[in-house]
């Protein structure tokens, strides 16, 4: 779970994202006549209509129980444990499942193996094994055939999604056997490993995304967010955001299939923490690492605003990331790199009001990782900025 949060003056906020227009009923949405641009009017109301499905799809009821569930495992973090309850369930070695016989049978074939023969012995092996092959193929394409007869009917596959599941399976599936239908409110593929850097401007967005269509050209993708499956008659309903003109609204369509495919992702948990959607930054998506990007330049601008004083300038430069894995310390890293990088350019007189809070539940970072790696990120994180031009580094405390 990574968010940002702004310690912001008080009665303000880092960014809000309250869920008031998500509650409006579906409507058309129709613009003011009077507002001069006309592609503006058009994305805007194209944005509020997607934004209600995100909303309205997203919710989730209760998340304080699965705090409950996840609040268990923190005293064995503590203790250098993995999270994950250790399993009961014992493997069985090869002695103990395997009878003598079997395992006779297997050190025979391993001596086989193993055996020095001749060459033209070992050339007529490795000619069965291709022969054997390529019986196996031309069964297989007899075996479609008989499937699939004269009329050519494939099977209908449906792939939900578009991340690291999906793109994997549709990149590799046979669409010559298989008639495949992706669906998903995002049409490319993202590197979300490179999500942090895009956030701060280390790279740019189109260089950490690719068009879906491109990873399989047979395969049909259609623009739109399911909402409901039904099982026994195998059609899956969805939604999307149709534009006429200046005005939007938001239409149903199903698709069938004899196959489905779910590889929609996860949510991040808010353990029910009010607030947290309200006030705070996820990074899971590209519209995420965007929103932190133009929230940094916000608050940068705004500390720069001449009145204010020391305490309010360091206020709305402190930045907290929640999550201390490696999304959070990968951020945080980044964020530090775009102070001292970038920052003596733009704003060497703010410097000194900069601060950087990694909060974690447990007392371990990077918890996947080895006790070294943790140790590296836990003195990374508390070394002091470096900042290389002396005219600047003079300016800070």
């Amino acid at each position: 779970v990574l968010c940002l949060l702004h310690a912001a003056l008080p009665g303000e906020s880092f960014l809000s994202t309250s869920g008031s227009k998500f509650g409006r009923q579906r409507q058309q949405v129709a613009l003011k006549e009077t507002e001069p641009n006309f592609f503006y009017d058009s994305k805007r109301a194209e944005e509020l209509r997607r934004e209600e499905i995100a909303a309205r799809n997203s919710a989730v009821n209760d998340e304080a129980q699965y705090a409950v569930l996840d609040g268990d495992n923190f005293a064995l973090v503590d203790a250098g444990i993995n999270s994950a309850p250790p399993t009961t369930t014992q493997v069985p070695t090869s002695s103990s499942s395997s009878s003598p016989e079997e395992l006779q049978k297997l050190q025979a074939k391993l001596d086989r193996l193993c055996k020095t023969r001749p060459y033209p012995i070992f050339l007529a092996e490795k000619a069965a094994e291709i022969t054997e092959g390529i019986i196996g193929s031309v069964t297989e394409l007899i075996a479609n055939e008989k499937r699939y007869p004269k009329s050519g009917k494939k099977e209908k596959v449906v792939v939900l999604g578009t991340g690291w599941g999906a793109a994997s399976f549709v990149k590799d599936i046979d669409t010559d056997l298989y008639d495949v239908t992706v669906v998903s409110p995002r049409n490319y593929f993202l590197f979300t490993p490179m999500l942090a850097g895009a956030s701060v401007g280390t790279v740019e967005y189109r260089s950490i995304t690719e068009p879906f269509r491109e990873l399989n050209l047979k395969a049909d993708y259609l623009e739109g967010t399911a909402t409901s499956i039904d099982p026994f008659r195998k059609v899956v309903t969805c939604e999307s955001v149709i534009c006429d003109g200046n005005s939007c609204d938001i239409q149903d369509f199903t698709v069938e299939y004899d196959k489905l495919l779910v590889t929609i992702g996860a949510q991040t948990n808010t353990f029910g923490i009010p607030g947290v959607r309200e006030h705070c930054n996820f990074l899971k998506q590209v519209e995420d690492a965007r929103k932190i990007r133009t929230a940094l330049v916000n608050c940068f601008e705004r500390a720069h605003i001449p009145g204010l004083t020391d305490e309010d300038r360091t206020n709305i430069l402190t930045f907290a990331v929640i999550g201390a894995g490696p999304t959070g310390i990968e951020f945080a890293a980044e964020l530090r790199d775009f102070i001292e990088q970038d920052g003596p350019k733009y704003y060497p007189t703010l410097l000194k009001y900069v601060r950087i809070k990694v909060i974690e539940a447990t007392s371990t970072v990077l918890a996947p990782f080895v006790k070294e790696l943790q140790d590296e990120a836990i003195s990374q994180m508390n070394r002091q900025f470096q900042i290389y031009d002396n005219s600047v580094e003079e300016l800070l405390p």
